[in-house]
């Protein structure tokens, strides 16, 4: 069985509003073993609608579609599905559908408009589905072979209709989804790691993706390997392999990960930020629950404050400048001593897109690490932009100290944005 989603309205199209529903009826199709094979936005536009629909119904089993069955004119779903299922007729009253608007306005005393009226039209041969928590009736109609449901936008009424009027006639395959995600190496680097696991004919099968730097393994199993054994199987392999670098599964953050070794050791973490001005921090205290392992950070942006509040000396600034592995030392010995936690990182760098020179570019970053027994400063140079620089660095603080805890064999392995001089 093939599905289809569509999705009407010009908000969508302009960016203006993000098509959330379609990720929520993919997920939904999934759990049903249905793989959602397109997935289009259209404005609202009828002729642009009209043909979407007849593309998507020479394609695929079923379609919903989301949108334009509101009461205003810019609302075409209900005419556009006409025209896609070749009625000549216009638009009929469906009666069962305008009782039901009726009561909806009676029970909230107010009066329904004459435009509402317009929401109880259906195209002749199509029927209309009850929806109990707005005025926009739903829609089904057969084009061919194609099944057809057109929901209201809202997601609160959407949402309840698809279990109601559509998952009812999806199939019942078992299937299973789940992730393994990692920080510190590229996406191709970490699937050639995999090797055949990523073979298109496997089941389960496993592909990966990339996002804010951080490269996930998204697994789907089917039937058998739906199972639960099988998908730890397959999620422990892929740690095995992906080791230092795999953190956590599915909704499971960088963050989160470094704080449950913490934890098991009854340590406490604390952050010295300077380019990163507490976005370190940010992804910790993002965490519920953090404060039992996270103790605080320091943002020392001028050295100034690098001085006063972390105790750097002077001299090492003036000699090596801020941005070094001295200072970057300094900056975490004297966080960890601040505020009295086992371990601390601190970042120092040039963020950019100003304050760069040929001896220290642009994306140049010193993180440092102490804990007990352990002292080290590692060097990167992130490409892109201020943001991306930032982000990258904040996260790789939490990584490496992950890795000094999971010790020095995970310490040594190498990152993608490792300097290279």
């Amino acid at each position: 069985m093939s599905a289809a989603i569509l999705s009407v309205g010009d908000e969508l199209m302009l960016g203006q509003t993000q098509d959330t529903n379609a990720k929520w009826l993919a997920s939904r199709f999934a759990q049903h073993g249905v793989l959602v094979g397109e997935i289009r936005i259209v404005l609202d536009d009828v002729v642009a609608t009209e043909s979407a629909i007849r593309e998507l119904a020479a394609r695929y089993d079923i379609i919903v579609m989301t949108g334009g069955l509101g009461p205003t004119e810019d609302d075409l779903t209900r005419e556009a599905l006409r025209r896609a299922m070749d009625v000549s007729e216009p638009l009929e009253v469906d009666p069962q559908a305008l009782a039901d608007l009726d009561r909806w306005f009676l029970d909230r005393g107010r009066p329904m408009t004459v435009n509402n009226k317009v929401q109880a039209l259906r195209p002749k041969g199509a029927s209309c589905l009850k929806n109990v928590l707005g005025t926009a009736p739903g829609l089904f109609a057969n084009i061919g072979a194609a099944r057809i449901w057109c929901l209201p936008g809202p997601p609160r009424e959407m949402e309840p209709m698809f279990d109601a009027q559509v998952a009812v006639h999806l199939p019942t395959v078992a299937m299973s989804t789940a992730a393994v995600h990692s920080f510190g190496q590229g996406e191709s680097f970490l699937a050639q790691q995999l090797g055949s696991l990523m073979l298109r004919d496997r089941n389960p099968l496993i592909g990966t993706t990339a996002s804010g730097s951080i490269v996930s393994a998204r697994i789907r199993g089917v039937q058998d390997a739906a199972k639960a054994e099988s998908m730890e199987r397959a999620m422990q392999e892929i740690e095995k392999l992906w080791a230092p670098y795999a953190y956590g599964r599915d909704q499971e953050t960088l963050a989160g990960a470094l704080g449950k070794l913490l934890i098991s050791r009854s340590e406490r973490l604390s952050l010295a930020e300077s380019c990163t001005g507490g976005l370190a921090g940010s992804l910790v205290t993002a965490q519920s629950g953090s404060s039992e392992w996270f103790a605080g950070g320091a943002i020392t942006y001028a050295n100034g404050a690098k001085m006063d509040l972390l105790h750097v000396p002077h001299d090492l600034l003036s000699q090596h400048g801020a941005v070094s592995a001295p200072v970057a030392l300094a900056m975490a010995r004297g966080c960890a001593a601040l505020l009295k936690t086992e371990w601390a990182a601190s970042i120092t760098g040039i963020a950019g897109p100003n304050g760069g020179s040929e001896s220290k570019p642009v994306g140049e970053v010193f993180i440092g690490i102490c804990g007990p027994r352990f002292e080290a400063v590692r060097r990167f140079h992130y490409p892109g932009d201020r943001a991306s620089i930032r982000d990258r660095s904040a996260k790789t603080a939490l990584a490496l100290v992950r890795f000094a805890i999971l010790g020095q064999d995970a310490f040594a392995a190498p990152f993608i944005w490792e300097w290279s001089k």
